[in-house]
């Protein structure tokens, strides 16, 4: 089962995470730093046109990535796929299968 998950990684995609800074007026001028490039499958999340979210209309595009697990995956990094950056929402991890974790996304273009 694992490997069959494993063949279906067929896009690249860098995680990126924030790096804080602040300049001599203590402002923030951190900036996004790439972590690594790894293989993943990124589907278009169909839920994603359309949605309402409270009383706000959803504008941008929703992304499922599944990718295998790290420890560093979670709310505080994004993502870089094509054009598109992809902020996450959520992260999912089945106990079924350890090695892959799903993160939901909302995208933008880069």
């Amino acid at each position: 089962m694992a490997d069959e998950k494993a063949g279906a990684l067929d896009e690249r995609v860098t995680i990126e995470r924030w790096q804080p800074a602040r300049d001599a007026a203590a402002d923030d001028v951190g900036s996004w730093i790439g972590v690594e490039t790894v293989f993943a499958q990124v589907n278009r999340d169909g839920a994603g046109s359309g949605q309402v979210q409270g009383e706000a209309a959803r504008s941008g595009r929703r992304w499922q990535v599944v990718m295998r697990d790290r420890d560093d995956l979670g709310l505080e990094v994004r993502l870089r796929w094509r054009d598109q950056l992809l902020a996450v929402r959520a992260v999912e991890r089945d106990a079924r299968r350890r090695d892959f974790a799903t993160l939901w996304c909302d995208g933008r273009p880069a």
